[in-house]
């Protein structure tokens, strides 16, 4: 008698790529070509960047941080940075979906979250670095805040790779002669 085992572990395999696939396309493309000169201009400086040694991974939706970044910049920063920081509450309201627009020397793969969890429930850390060897494991970002005349920028960013190893951050930049620079007056992070 033949096993049915494969036929089950297709059959929940496609019933996980249906879902996946409903709750990707329930979040909107992100394609704010200004918000890829940031995040290109922050990435080289992620944890997970340093310790990639081939394809960095980045998660494709972005994260939505549900508490107001005011206690994490100074005040004076909270002032020049004001009208980003309004926009960045609007722009983080829901998650978005990131799309092959960085400029950064790295090679990369933009992954899905769930495809991340499932690598997760297949084996912890172990499966994920199976499936991205050399990776450094993966960053997370939030969408950007501008201010009106986009030269001034609010945006969240995550490093993770490993059950202890971590970092969080805001990060205010700013556009001085036509390059993104990250300026001081942002002061939350969070190790793992």
């Amino acid at each position: 008698m033949p096993s049915r085992t494969p036929i089950a572990v297709v059959s929940c395999f496609l019933a996980s790529s249906d879902a996946v696939a409903q709750r990707a396309t329930a979040a909107q493309p992100y394609d704010l070509a200004e918000a890829y000169q940031v995040y290109s201009a922050l990435l080289p400086r992620e944890e997970s960047v340093g310790f990639a040694k081939g394809t960095l991974v980045i998660q494709q939706e972005t994260v939505s941080r549900t508490e107001p970044p005011e206690p994490c910049v100074t005040p004076d920063a909270a002032v020049r940075f004001k009208d980003a920081i309004a926009d960045y509450k609007r722009v983080n309201s829901k998650p978005r979906l990131l799309q092959r627009q960085f400029q950064i020397d790295e090679p990369y793969e933009i992954v899905n979250s769930d495809t991340i969890d499932l690598l997760f429930k297949q084996g912890d850390w172990d499966g994920f670095y199976t499936r991205y060897p050399g990776s450094g494991g993966y960053v997370t970002l939030s969408g950007v805040g501008f201010n009106q005349d986009q030269t001034r920028a609010i945006v969240y960013s995550g490093s993770v790779c490993g059950n202890l190893c971590g970092r969080w951050s805001l990060h205010l930049l700013e556009k001085i002669a036509g390059k993104w620079r990250e300026v001081a007056g942002a002061g939350c992070f969070t190790i793992s």
